[in-house]
């Protein structure tokens, strides 16, 4: 299951971001329900997926089992971090030029202002985590 998890997490994600594209354009009430559900997947993937890789580097006694606890905590809350600052960032945009400039703006501008602000929370948390 993790060997197929590993190799179409991007398969995945595209399908999950496709179905809560068609579910807002056709099912707009369900829409609350089926973000949270993809949000949760979501999570649920990234923790796997980051688990493994420290759990694999462990194996290999690449790291002792408390540097991979810390490296696993900052992992997480980096993601946590990133995915706060999108739905935030992303939501504030997408509403406001949702609001100005219809739908189809707004969807891009919250996938643009969701992206930047995760990049950035990233880039700055590896330089956070580096100097820890």
């Amino acid at each position: 299951m993790l060997k197929y998890l590993e190799k179409y997490r991007t398969l995945i994600a595209i399908i999950l971001a496709s179905i809560l594209l068609a579910i807002s354009l056709f099912l707009p009430v369900h829409m609350q329900a089926a973000s949270i559900v993809t949000l949760l997947i979501s999570i649920g993937m990234a923790t796997v997926l980051i688990f493994q890789e420290h759990q694999r580097a462990y194996q290999d006694a690449e790291c002792t089992r408390e540097k991979m606890t810390r490296n696993l905590s900052f992992d997480l809350i980096s993601l946590l971090l990133s995915m706060a600052a999108a739905i935030f960032a992303g939501g504030m945009a997408g509403r406001w030029a949702g609001m100005q400039a219809g739908l189809w703006v707004g969807l891009l501008a919250g996938f643009m202002g969701g992206f930047v602000a995760a990049w950035v929370v990233r880039f700055v948390w590896g330089k956070v985590a580096a100097l820890a």
